[in-house]
């Protein structure tokens, strides 16, 4: 039995060494990810994100072709100016049939043949509009286009904001965890020197210390863990902003309570959806009496210069003698009679639209009613158990630290240390996912009563 009781003490001995090794090579291979870099701040990461989003550049570019489209209603009303030439060679002349009577050759149709051989034409056609009252309609509601667009746009702008701001929130928690998980290590290696020097005197038994280090290569793997979460929520933010995967940054990781108790309901015609709705409905509207612009009549100025040249002989341009010139200028009017009541039912439909219309802005502001009040009982409350949350680390770390004490000066045992150790860890988790809430709820609020932009100024 001796021979295998030695092997067995030098099994223990081996593993022992292998797992101090382990220990320290994992925890030298943490590192803090906001080594270096450019700090950028929540504000500075939204403006950028701002000017770089890629749905924003879409709303813009849709904003310049709504300008084109504008520029060519304009031009609907300018005058319009065409030029038509021709040059023909009739190889057979046309034949047209004269009654006999006037050749003495009466009951009897003589084909006769007419024109020259040789003709060119040119001619210059002007037309002015000048009253269109569908025309005038079209410019209002192309105007009310880009405004449209520009609420759309402001829309996604807001929505923007939301996504970036959260991402935002959720890389700094993720760095509050890791400054947590390298404080609870440091502690832990207090406690791991006070136990391997308490193992080499006798006092505790191995199995004591290796539950140490089992504790420790545990925290090393989160924050391990945590270091991978947080580039990939860095690499989310440089796509948010525009910047190269190869740009050095780094995040404010200090996170404050939120200094945002809600307010009394806010003005409901400045929230951004009832204000698309009430954009919508002046559309209709316009779309409306574009409608009942075609009972109005239309008036339109023409001039016409009109220049023909006929000849037997093949000239270039033409005989200078065997120029005619025909012109003319007039007025032209259109008067609308009756088109079978189709305008008066497509008016019909129009104004059902914007009945549709009036029942959304109705249903819309009662449900930011409710959303803006759900939305400020949650921040009351998140910020309430922040605090408390705060305030139960604070004693979780009182605790682990008389505990600490306590277990150097033997008063208590491993046992104790460690479940002070675990509720710390546990303390610190509930208060990081209480930020999290805090945050997420103060940009609920905003979002819900009109305001998150309010966070970009």
């Amino acid at each position: 039995m001796k021979p295998i009781y030695l092997i067995f003490c030098l099994l223990i001995s081996i593993t022992s060494l292998s797992m101090d090794a382990i220990c320290q090579n994992a925890t030298n291979s943490v590192s803090s990810p906001v080594s270096g870099g450019t700090m950028i701040s929540l504000k500075e990461c939204l403006k950028l994100s701002i000017a770089n989003s890629p749905r924003i550049k879409i709303s813009a570019l849709e904003q310049t072709r709504l300008q084109y489209g504008y520029k060519e209603t304009v031009g609907g009303g300018l005058p319009h100016v065409n030029f038509s030439g021709s040059w023909d060679d009739y190889l057979a002349l046309p034949t047209s049939l004269i009654p006999g009577e006037f050749f003495g050759r009466p009951g009897e149709m003589i084909p006769v043949q007419f024109g020259t051989t040789y003709n060119i034409s040119g001619a210059l056609d002007v037309n002015q509009m000048l009253y269109n009252q569908t025309w005038l309609v079209a410019l209002k509601m192309a105007k009310q286009l880009m405004q449209q667009n520009d609420l759309a746009t402001e829309k996604t702008e807001i929505e923007v904001v939301y996504d970036v701001a959260q991402s935002y929130y959720m890389a700094q928690i993720t760095l509050q965890q890791i400054k947590n998980m390298n404080s609870n290590i440091e502690k832990i290696e207090k406690a791991e020197k006070i136990a391997q020097s308490q193992w080499e005197n006798g006092l505790i038994k191995k199995v004591d210390l290796d539950r140490i280090i089992v504790q420790k290569l545990n925290m090393v793997t989160d924050i391990e863990r945590l270091n991978v979460l947080y580039q990939q929520e860095l690499a989310m933010q440089k796509y948010f902003m525009g910047l190269t995967q190869e740009r050095e940054i780094s995040l404010d990781d200090s996170i404050s309570p939120s200094s945002l108790p809600p307010g009394p309901e806010g003005d409901l015609n400045k929230h951004i959806d009832i204000r698309m709705i009430a954009q919508q409905k002046e559309i209709v509207n316009t779309s409306i009496r574009m409608d009942q612009s075609e009972y109005f009549p239309n008036l339109t100025f023409i001039g016409s210069v009109n220049y023909l040249n006929q000849s037997n002989t093949m000239y270039l341009t033409g005989k200078s003698t065997d120029w005619f010139n025909t012109s003319l200028v007039g007025l032209r009017l259109s008067v609308p009679v009756f088109s079978g009541l189709q305008r008066h039912y497509r008016v019909s439909q129009t104004r059902v639209e914007l009945e549709k219309l009036n029942v959304s802005e109705d249903d819309t502001k009662k449900l930011i009613r409710i959303n803006s009040g759900d939305a400020a009982r949650k921040l009351l409350n998140s910020i309430d158990a922040e605090k408390r949350q705060r305030d139960n680390m604070g004693l979780a770390e009182r605790v682990y630290s008389i505990s600490q004490e306590q277990y150097q000066k033997g008063i208590i045992p491993l046992t104790d240390l460690l479940n002070a150790e675990t509720a710390l860890s546990d303390a610190q988790a509930n208060h990081t996912y209480a930020l999290v809430q805090m945050k997420i709820s103060e940009l609920n609020y905003l979002k819900a009563n009109g305001r998150l932009l309010e966070i970009v100024e």
